[in-house]
């Protein structure tokens, strides 16, 4: 499958909320920063009930979500970063990403409700590829609850091809040759 990205990693035919805005210009409107502690208390807002919660974490954490339980998911080798819209005073989005080798594998992939539908899911999984890149990765890989379908969709665009996980049929595996 083709990807849609442009060579800036922009996405090409993204629902943008505007049609005056090309996808090059919606990418020079976005960057990454490293998530801060203080970021963990908008992302709470962003969960609203445990069912969401678990699209965001799979198992991992349990229901109510405080920005401590979100802050002690780090390890190491893992890089929270957050998506930040130019001039917005809070972030957009939140991915981590975790290189092992030549593989960055993406999780926790999550869009601010207030601003799902404009195609940023897009933007941040093209800059996160394009991050995977820079830290020398050759492959990407997620995975991702076998019905989320806006999640799947989201990275079928960018080229990743899915499996069902083995041992979890409720988790499909992606991966993208980069």
């Amino acid at each position: 499958m083709a990807r849609n990205f442009d060579a800036l990693g922009a996405y090409q035919g993204a629902s943008l909320g505007t049609r005056d805005v090309g996808p090059c210009k919606l990418l020079a409107m976005f960057s990454l920063r490293p998530r801060m502690f203080a970021d963990c208390e908008v992302m709470v807002s962003w969960v609203a009930d445990a069912e969401d919660l678990y699209l965001f974490t799979g198992p991992r954490l349990s229901w109510p979500l405080t920005p401590d339980k979100l802050y002690t998911m780090e390890e190491p080798g893992l890089s929270p970063w957050m998506l930040v819209e130019e001039g917005a005073d809070s972030p957009r989005g939140h991915f981590d990403l975790a290189i092992d080798g030549k593989v960055a594998r993406i999780g926790r992939v999550l869009i601010d409700p207030a601003h799902r539908g404009r195609g940023l899911a897009h933007v941040l999984v093209g800059l996160a590829i394009n991050q995977a890149k820079l830290l020398g990765a050759s492959a990407m890989e997620l995975n991702v609850v076998a019905d989320n379908e806006p999640a799947i969709h989201t990275y079928t665009c960018a080229g990743f091809t899915g499996v069902p996980h083995p041992e979890r049929p409720n988790i499909t595996v992606m991966r993208l040759p980069l």
